[in-house]
Formats: C-alpha cells, sequence, structure tokens
C-alpha cells in the first residue's frame, strides 16, 4: 500500500473514499485520536487527512447559513459525508462554503435523477 503524502499545505490534503471518511459519529466531536489512527493503521498521514477532512467539514456544518440549507431539499447526510471525503480545502483549510454546496447538490442531483437549479 503506497503512504499517504503528508499535508504541509491545504492543496496537499487527499482524497478519501466515502467509505473511509464516513464514520459513526455521535455529535460534532467525532471518534477519538485512537479510533481514527486504528481505522488507519499502516498510514499515520491518511489519519490526519480524515481529522482535517472531519474538522473542516464540522466547521462547513456550524456555519449559521447551512442548518437550513442542509435539510432543503433531498440532500443526505451522506451526499455531505461523500463531498466532504474528496472536496479540496481552501487557503484557510476549510470548504470553500458556495462551492461546497454546489457539489452536494451536483451529488444529489446524479443520485436523483433530477436536474439542479
Amino acid at each position: 500500500m503506497d503512504s499517504t503524502a503528508f499535508p504541509t499545505k491545504p492543496t496537499d490534503v487527499a482524497a478519501l473514499t466515502t467509505v473511509e471518511f464516513t464514520f459513526d459519529v455521535d455529535g460534532n466531536d467525532g471518534p477519538s485520536l485512537d479510533v481514527v489512527c486504528a481505522r488507519f493503521v499502516d498510514d499515520a498521514n491518511r489519519a490526519l487527512v480524515w481529522l482535517i477532512r472531519f474538522r473542516a467539514l464540522r466547521e462547513w456544518l456550524a456555519r449559521a447559513d447551512m442548518a437550513a440549507w442542509q435539510h432543503d431539499g433531498l440532500r443526505t447526510p451522506g451526499d455531505i459525508s461523500e463531498v466532504a471525503a474528496r472536496f479540496e480545502l481552501n487557503e484557510q483549510w476549510e470548504f470553500d462554503p458556495a462551492r461546497f454546496c454546489s457539489a452536494v447538490d451536483a451529488v444529489v442531483s446524479e443520485r436523483t435523477g433530477t436536474v439542479r437549479s
């Protein structure tokens, strides 16, 4: 197995698969560091990537304007996680809100066969 490069800047944060990124998470704290590291026991940098992506998702979800948006329409937590697993981070190590929302809507459109408006 190839090792994931250590991310020194936001553009270095590797994409994860949806399965890798998805955890059964209770609350906004997420799994413990030990649990994440155990999941990526052969690649500590991949565990770091997971933590960076989870933090970016948590910050995005905490935005006041995202609470209503994420429950409007056919969006699911799985759609959001699918995008968070691979979406590029901005200079602040976060997801750009407008572009992230558009990417989620594209996933929903593909999943449901509906046309985005």
